[in-house]
Formats: C-alpha cells, structure tokens, sequence
C-alpha cells in the first residue's frame, strides 16, 4: 500500500468519526461512540478496522505474529495483539498509523488479552501452562506472572479494578486475584468447562458460559457462590452484558445461535441463529449493537441488542476472533 492510499484510508476514519460525533449531540443516556471496532485476523496476521456503522473494512494493520487476542488502551493510542498459534510474543502497534512500537515475550500459551479498566496493566492467559501474565503496557514489561489453574482461559476485571477474575476451563475454577499484589485470594468451583465471561455493570454478578456443560451460570461475588445457571445450548462461548445489567447475551457454539437470558429470572428469553460456529460476543460501547464473531465463516454478525434482528453481516476474512471498540466519548 502507498502512502497516499494509507493516508487517505485515515482520513476517511477522521471523517467516519466525525459524522458519528456530530450524531453523538443528540444521544442523552448511552455514550457516544464513533463506530470504530479492532478484530484480530488469525492467519491473516494483521489487526482489520472497522467501521461497523457502515459495514466495511476500513484497513488492516499488518502484524509478524497471527493473532488471536486483541487489546486497546482507553486512549485508544496503543493496540496490542497476541499471537496464539505459535504463543508468547505480543506485538503493540500505535493507532492509527499501524506503527510498530514493541514487543513483548509472556510465555508459552498466550490466548486472550484483558486490559485493566485504567489501561496500567495487561492480563494475558496462559492457557497451556495455566498461569496469567501481567504486562506493564507502557514499560512493555512483564511485572507478574501468576498461577490460577488448568485451561487458564479468560480474565474480567472489577469495575473499580481492585479485583480480576480468570476462568480455567480444565480446572472448573474461577480464580479470584488481588489486584494491588498479584496474590490469589480465593477460588470459586463452577461448572465444567468455564470460559468466557462477562461481569454486571454494578460489579456485583459475575456471568460465566460453561462450555462443558452448555449453560450460562451467575457468580454472586460477594460470596463467591454461584447462585444460578441456565441451559443456553452445547458449548456457549462469548458472553456480554447489557448496560443496564438486565440481559445477558451469549453465543452457542455448536447450535449456530446467540441467546438473550434474563440476569433476574436467569431464564433464556430470546434465540436467534447467527449461523455456524459463533464464537466471541460484544457489545458496542453505546449498547446499541451485539457483535459475534463466526472465524469459521470470515465474518462478523451485527445484532440490535434490544430486539436481536440481524442489523448487517460483515465480510472480514482470515478468521476473526477477539475484538476491542474505539474508546466511547
């Protein structure tokens, strides 16, 4: 690519940005967002842009590793994406010139990437060796590494950031750590197979997709029970809360479907096929919009939260996996 098509690909993002915050003016409850979402690309070896109001590729950020984690620091200025079929090399990339600006080696086994809400420190799980690394984004070193147990799979953070949480999808375990020390504080024993998660806005529930035995289970933190499940299909995977905490949505890997759970009743309320093998699930910034990932089919699946009708299908090639929105505004 030459630097005209780069530089006029950017500016086309700035413009992108601008409708969408002039549209911001008029919201009054949900905070703005501009649109812009980063997917990692597996074997494609690169970061895809998006902007998922308009449903096209923007541009992708060329990356040495095939990454399947992705992460965005709250200024949206630094991208770090972690390889995970060769494991333990993360590359960080300046947004959004696609800048290389380090890399840094956690270990053997890296899977998914979860920054702390203050954007200090990154967890990275180490699922074949069941530990989590702590990375230091701006020193671009590891400051901990931490054992949690077998399968270590996915972390969530507290909303104060005092506490993270990681899933170990071997060890049918969620592991509780201190923040402030990187010390275990305790270990919360749930159904076979936790994996993704996603925590209640008021950090009091913790939702947790147990893939071995198909159902959605909810975690009281307070004291670190659980204290409902539900059936939601054969392997749910991604997980994402509403922003008002009512709804749960998760995705069902092997039944082709994302269902809408009821976080009162824990009762599935709504199921919607989105086609074969979805894997991650999000939700926008703004609430509006669902996002699954099919890696399988190359593509993402745009939801509208509230109904969950298809809003549009994005073709993005190379097997998406994780993926982080621009900051909201």
């Amino acid at each position: 690519m030459t630097h005209t098509e780069r530089r006029k690909r950017w500016r086309w993002i700035g413009i992108a940005g601008f409708v969408a915050l002039a549209g911001c003016a008029t919201q009054q409850v949900a905070p703005c967002w501009d649109g812009l979402a980063y997917v990692a690309m597996g074997p494609g070896k690169a970061v895809s842009v998006l902007d998922l109001g308009a449903g096209r590729v923007l541009g992708r950020l060329p990356l040495s590793v095939e990454p399947h984690g992705v992460a965005l620091v709250p200024d949206g200025r630094r991208l770090v994406a972690a390889d995970l079929k060769e494991g333990g090399t993360l590359e960080v990339l300046e947004t959004p010139s696609g800048r290389m600006v380090g890399r840094v080696e956690v270990g053997k086994g890296a899977h998914h990437l979860k920054l702390r809400p203050d954007g200090r420190w990154l967890y990275v799980t180490r699922s074949e060796v069941g530990r989590v690394a702590v990375v230091d984004v701006q020193a671009l070193r590891v400051v901990a590494d931490i054992e949690t147990g077998a399968g270590a799979n996915y972390t969530v953070f507290s909303p104060d950031s005092r506490a993270a949480y990681v899933s170990n999808m071997e060890a049918n375990t969620i592991t509780v750590i201190d923040v402030a020390t990187s010390r275990v504080t305790t270990t919360i024993p749930v159904k076979q197979g936790p994996g993704h998660m996603a925590i209640s806005p008021d950090g009091r529930r913790l939702y947790v997709a147990n893939e071995g035995s198909g159902t959605l289970g909810a975690v009281d933190l307070a004291p670190g029970e659980v204290v409902g499940s539900v059936r939601v299909g054969h392997e749910p995977h991604g997980v994402a809360v509403s922003l008002d905490g009512k709804r749960v949505y998760v995705s069902s890997h092997e039944d082709g479907t994302v269902s809408a759970v009821d976080t009162g009743a824990m009762k599935v309320v709504q199921t919607v096929n989105v086609g074969t093998e979805p894997e991650h699930v999000e939700l926008t910034p703004d609430g509006r919009w669902i996002v699954v990932a099919r890696p399988e089919a190359g593509e993402l699946v745009v939801l509208d939260a509230k109904s969950l009708a298809t809003v549009r299908k994005i073709a993005v090639g190379a097997e998406p996996h994780q993926m982080v929105f621009a900051p909201a505004r």
